[in-house]
């Protein structure tokens, strides 16, 4: 099973975000764009894992859920990654500066390197990937679309759980399905 820790996303940004991949107005040969069914904010990629090993991840994501209480962030800017050379993701920015997200990406590493899972290396840089690009020869387009939207404002999004999916692999692209819920400490208010 190919598993992820993320938070879903509302609606209303999600509804936002697929108005954004319209005003970019970039041609679909050089960019796929991700479905609202696809767009989350990954806090751990765990790759491959046996269906033996589910349950423990559950409970090391609901441990992390446990000692981290609900907040918000909101959803600003635009940008590519990588910042120089060929383009390969356009992306929506995340803003909350009380560190409640990194807290919560950090708590559910640490959880999970717990049963065995290797501790990310990388610094967390917390994105919602909007498109992927095809085409990297349209690499000078697409950062001047970006840069003409890049004041974006996608809205407030409550963090209130941690979701572990299965990507589902299919011909005609990824499906997500949960396969718990980790409710945060407390409700946000």
């Amino acid at each position: 099973m190919r598993l992820f820790a993320a938070i879903e996303l509302d609606t209303g940004v999600t509804d936002r975000l697929l108005r954004l991949q319209r005003e970019l107005n970039l041609p679909s040969a050089a960019v796929r764009w991700i479905s609202a069914a696809q767009m989350h904010l990954t806090l751990k990629f765990l790759g491959e894992v046996a269906d033996g090993e589910v349950d423990d991840v559950c409970a090391a994501l609901k441990l992390a859920a446990d000692a981290t209480p609900a907040f918000e962030v909101d959803v600003t800017g635009v940008g590519c990654f990588p910042p120089g050379g060929p383009v390969r993701i356009i992306w929506a920015g995340l803003s909350e500066p009380t560190g409640a997200l990194v807290a919560c990406q950090q708590r559910c590493d640490e959880a999970l390197a717990e049963t065995g899972f290797k501790p990310e290396t990388r610094a967390f840089t917390p994105h919602l990937t909007i498109g992927r690009v095809r085409d990297s020869s349209a690499s000078a387009a697409i950062r001047a679309a970006v840069s003409r939207v890049r004041a974006f404002e996608g809205g407030r999004q409550g963090v209130d759980e941690i979701v572990l999916f299965e990507s589902l692999l299919k011909r005609e692209g990824a499906t997500y399905v949960a396969l718990c819920r980790c409710p945060l400490a407390t409700e946000r208010g």
